[in-house]
């Protein structure tokens, strides 16, 4: 979810048409229709739908666009470039087999939405939802168990065709830090973010979630791989026959070891069914059948999973601490709420890492509006 829409649509429609203008090449009656901004898409980054039709030379056109907003504020990151993901899109689309969305243009400047903004053309199918979670309802619940395993299937598959990118050889070793050890990379990052995040605040299951990372990295984390970042089916548009018709979402786009994705996609199923309390639904892959099916489609057998899920439930312990604080400040939570410390993300990091359970009531953003 957004934690809070900023953009004024109807402001909005008249500027974006204004900027579809100067792009589209020989346009004329262009005009912007139907601008909303969904109420679940994403907690960082803000997603804004519009339709666009104008004539052209020879005919009319009409298209459906996705704009993806950087926030003009605090965000739930420290920092955004969407300038990156942009660049990672335009190139997997122009190089690779990975279904992502074609890039119409990045702009940085603040004229139409207040902030560096993206816009890109509009895939048809269906998400997942996040909030409510698509564990508690939803088209994915009313599936078959059959047809929701063809949907991992299918997912698990995309997400082994974008670690085995060249991805030095389509233009994007820029992602690369240049460190042997991308690992302790990451980890540095969010202890950064999460000293950032905490305002000073204490917080003993994430502090020993990172310790604890920090001295049990695996002594050979394997090759550097693009890694998606935020690994997950919510993050995917399946296409009427449960075909990944696109991956959404790379502002967390890395080249790391493929286990970085995996512990992810991982924990995140696990904190929509464990963490919330709810089941499994049937026909989606166990932790152990998704590992298989994952070294069915790539050939590589994955190593330390465990590691990469702590990891994973760290840095989004850390992501909740920072969705705490923001969802304080804007009065959609009271003053003392213990989200911050206690949420499913830092419940279940404490039961990875066998420490006490954090204290006061589990909260957790979904379904705040």
């Amino acid at each position: 979810m957004a934690l809070k829409n900023t953009i004024d649509t109807e402001a909005a429609s008249a500027r974006i048409a204004q900027w579809m203008e100067s792009k589209v090449v020989e346009a004329t009656s262009l005009r912007v229709t139907d601008l909303v901004v969904p109420a679940s898409a994403g907690m960082s980054n803000e997603t804004v739908l519009f339709n666009v039709e104008w004539v052209g030379a020879d005919r009319s056109h009409s298209r459906g666009m996705v704009a993806r907003v950087q926030p003009a504020g605090p965000g739930v990151f420290p920092s955004y470039d969407l300038s990156k993901e942009a660049r990672v899109l335009t190139a997997l689309g122009a190089h690779t087999d990975v279904p992502v969305p074609e890039i119409f243009s990045y702009d940085d400047a603040p004229a139409v939405f207040g902030s560096p903004f993206l816009v890109m053309a509009r895939v048809d199918g269906r998400v997942p939802s996040d909030d409510p979670p698509f564990t508690a309802g939803g088209w994915v619940l009313d599936l078959t168990a059959e047809q929701r395993r063809l949907m991992w299937q299918n997912s698990i598959a995309a997400m082994s065709r974008i670690h085995s990118t060249d991805w030095r050889g389509i233009g994007l070793g820029f992602l690369d830090n240049g460190e042997q050890g991308a690992v302790a990379a990451q980890i540095a990052q969010w202890r950064d973010t999460f000293a950032w995040a905490a305002e000073g605040e204490a917080n003993p299951t994430i502090e020993r979630g990172l310790d604890w990372l920090a001295d049990n990295g695996p002594a050979d984390e394997g090759a550097k791989v693009l890694n998606w970042g935020d690994a997950r089916v919510g993050n995917i548009i399946f296409g009427d026959d449960l075909s990944v018709a696109a991956v959404l979402d790379w502002e967390m786009v890395s080249v790391a070891p493929r286990e970085v994705d995996l512990g992810w996609w991982l924990f995140l199923m696990r904190h929509h069914t464990e963490g919330i309390g709810l089941p499994l639904p049937d026909g989606v892959p166990t932790r152990e059948e998704t590992l298989a099916l994952y070294e069915s489609v790539s050939g590589h057998t994955p190593c330390h999973v465990g590691y990469y899920e702590v990891l994973a439930a760290t840095k989004l312990s850390i992501i909740m601490v920072r969705a705490a604080h923001m969802m304080i400040s804007m009065g959609l939570l009271p003053a003392d709420s213990p989200m911050a410390l206690s949420n499913p993300a830092s419940q279940l990091l404490a039961q990875l890492l066998e420490l006490p359970a954090p204290t006061g009531l589990t909260t957790t953003f979904m379904g705040n509006r």
